[in-house]
Formats: structure tokens, sequence, C-alpha cells
């Protein structure tokens, strides 16, 4: 008797609850790592929607997870709200919450333009909210003063939360191992259209500023470096949500010299609208090595994307990336050296130029000599430490479940 009450209670899925991010489908990194965290949550039992600000206009939609990931997510589907006039989705957080008679209202997003009248009126309101800066921009902090919870996403952010008298749950974001996974290399070179016989290195990110937050400029000056003295190499650059302001990747490769039968460029609409997970497993599994150098980072989830196919990465020694590897181990972290005051009145860190070539001479070495050992080691890394399913079920279901009991009366 006492086993099934047991197991009554750990069922009870009671607690209605809304997400406000990127739409599931979008493939932004947010994007992504919704679809393979409300996948789980709607699979467990959860009653729960998206508030989609950013991929859905018009009309509420009902998403199928199966089509979206594959077969083990038969049957499981989710409610999909559009965008209202707010373009940070804040009044479709307090409507669309209202429709679906939600109990509990996370975003995973920017929280700094959230009207604060906004955040008043939004019903247990729990962001899940990246911290790319040290100290906290002000603007941040006076939006997390509205939070019911806060839950943060890597340790860095956690800290800087701490430091600034904010308690946040850390529960650090994780990737479908299933779909990032190793693959034949050889195969993914060949259905990608890739070059065989070179060592490429790659980078997955948005390309939206100018000076370039994920470091293309920087990437681009160490790669000239580089292919000067590997003239065989290639750079693989995948950009995702390019917007007008955004850096001139290709024009500034030529501009400084580098071969460009060594630029290997996907062809923008491909990267925007055919590029789902299971390419973007296959373009990691084509590289040799990810390059990471970003600025500012509140996760960089590209890096254990790349490592779960076995890839190790490059990052720069700031805000989140460092603690993405292992030093050394799954892959290298090269030093900063222009640092901007940016109007937040906070700071980014720019790579080192001429660190960063070193790194990819070091990280080269090693891949070439003993291609395994780092394959090997980056995969564990993800396995035991950022495998989706395994924090899904000791990490957010038990939250959800302790959630639910202060927030929610207990079944009579």
């Amino acid at each position: 008797m006492s086993k099934n009450k047991s197991d009554e209670v750990k069922k009870d899925r009671r607690m209605r609850m809304i997400w406000s991010s990127n739409g599931v489908w979008t493939n932004s990194g947010y994007g992504t790592y919704q679809r393979d965290l409300l996948a789980r949550i709607a699979r467990d039992g959860w009653p729960v929607a998206q508030n989609a600000f950013w991929g859905l206009q018009g009309y509420p939609i009902t998403i199928h997870f199966e089509d979206l990931i594959d077969e083990r997510f038969k049957g499981v589907k989710m409610k999909v709200y559009p965008q209202m006039a707010d373009a940070w989705g804040a009044d479709g957080m307090i409507q669309h919450g209202k429709n679906f008679k939600t109990d509990v209202t996370f975003c995973m997003q920017d929280i700094w333009p959230i009207d604060p009248a906004a955040l008043q009126q939004i019903k247990n309101f729990i962001p899940y909210v990246p911290i790319d800066k040290d100290p906290l921009p002000a603007m941040v902090g006076d939006k997390l003063k509205y939070a019911h919870k806060i839950i943060s996403f890597s340790k860095f952010g956690h800290r800087v939360l701490e430091d600034n008298g904010f308690f946040s749950t850390l529960i650090l974001e994780g990737t479908d191992t299933e779909v990032f996974r190793p693959m034949d290399r050889i195969l993914c070179r060949a259905e990608l259209n890739i070059p065989q016989n070179v060592f490429i290195f790659g980078m997955v990110a948005a390309n939206k500023e100018n000076p370039p937050r994920k470091g293309f400029q920087e990437a681009l000056q160490a790669f000239k470096l580089f292919q000067d003295k590997h003239p065989e190499s290639c750079l693989m650059v995948h950009t995702q949500q390019p917007g007008p302001g955004g850096f001139p990747i290709m024009e500034f490769a030529k501009s400084i010299g580098i071969n460009m039968k060594g630029m290997l460029y996907m062809e923008p609409y491909k990267a925007i609208y055919g590029s789902d997970s299971k390419v973007i497993a296959q373009e990691m599994n084509a590289i040799n090595v990810l390059l990471h150098p970003s600025q500012t980072e509140g996760f960089g989830l590209t890096v254990i994307e790349a490592a779960a196919c076995g890839v190790p990465s490059i990052v720069t020694n700031t805000t989140s990336m460092p603690e993405m590897i292992i030093d050394g181990v799954t892959g290298e972290i090269c030093k900063t050296d222009v640092r901007r005051f940016t109007n937040d009145l906070s700071w980014v860190e720019a790579a080192d130029v001429n660190d960063l070539y070193e790194k990819m001479e070091t990280i080269y070495t090693k891949v070439t000599a003993e291609p395994q050992k780092m394959a090997l080691a980056c995969r564990q890394h993800i396995v035991n430490n950022y495998n989706i399913d395994t924090q899904y079920e000791t990490i957010w279901k038990v939250y959800l479940e302790k959630l639910q009991s202060k927030i929610l009366p207990p079944l009579v």
C-alpha cells in the first residue's frame, strides 16, 4: 500500500506551467535547449505550454515532439502560443498564462528588456536566467527583484548572482547524447560535401553584432596564422540568425589574406532553415576542433554538443566558458586580451589572438597524435555531467515536484 501511495505522489502532475523563450523548433541555442527540456517535461506528464515570443506569430499551434526529435517522444505534444505585441514576450507571459491557467511562469531569455510593470503581473515568475557578465548589469538585477524564484544555468552565473545578493538554484544546461554522439567522420563529410583529408576547425554561432560577441574576428586572425603554417587546414563557419549589424566574416577573411579555399561557409538559408540538431551533430562530427572564442557567454551549448560527439573545443578564459571543458583534456582555454566596457556598465573580454593560435597548434598536435584519446574524454565528460536525460530525472523532476508542493495544496 505504501509503495503504491508513494508512486502516486511522485506522479502528481497538476502544476501547470508555461515557458517563455524561442520556439522549440527554431534551432537557436535557447530553442534547442527548450525543445530538449520541454519534451521531457511533457513526456513525464506535466501540463506545459510555451510562449514563443520569437518564432511564431498569429495563432497558437500544437507541436509534436516526435516530429522535432524522434520516436522516443511518440505521442508527446505541447501547445505553443505566439508572440503578441511585446517583442520580449511579457504580454504573452501574462495573457497566454491566463489562458493556459498556469500556476507558474518560467522564462529562458534575457530579462533586462522586460517591463517591470509587466513583471509584477506575471504569475509566479521564475527566470532560468542567462548571466554573461561580471559585474552583474544593474538592469538585470533590477528585474530579478520581481522573481518568485531564480534558476541559474552556469556556475559562473550562479556565483555572480550570489555575489549580488540573489539566491538561485543551479541547474546546468544539458544536451541530448543520443542525437549528439560520435559518428563516422568520413560519412559525415561526404554527406555535407566537405573535403576529407584536411584538418578542420569549426564555428557554429550566431552572427548578430559588430564587434562580434562570438569572436569571429579573433578566430579568423588566429586561423590565418595557423593556415600559414598548415596550408591544408580549413575553417568551417555555420552562423545562425545573421542580422544586418553582423560581422562581415568572408570579407574580413579576404582582407587579412586567408586562402579562401580553406574557408567553408555554410549557405545562409540552409544554416537558418535547414539545420536542426541532427544536422549540427553531423557538422560537429565532420570537424576536428570547435572554435568558441566568445567574448561573453551565459553557457555555451555548442561546446557540450561538440564534446558529446567526441570533438574538443577551444574556449576563452571568461564568463562561463572555462567550466564547459576540462582544460588540456577535453579542450583548451585561451587567454583574453582586450577588455571592452559596455553600455550596461559591465565588461566583455576578447580572445588574445596569439594565444588562440598557440592553443590551435597545441590541440592540433594532440588530436593528430592520439585522435581517440581526447575524443573519448570529451564524450565521457558530457555523459557524466551534461546528459539531459540524467539531468531531468535527477534534478529537474525533483525541482518541479518540490515547487508544486509549495505552490499547490496537497491532494486530498
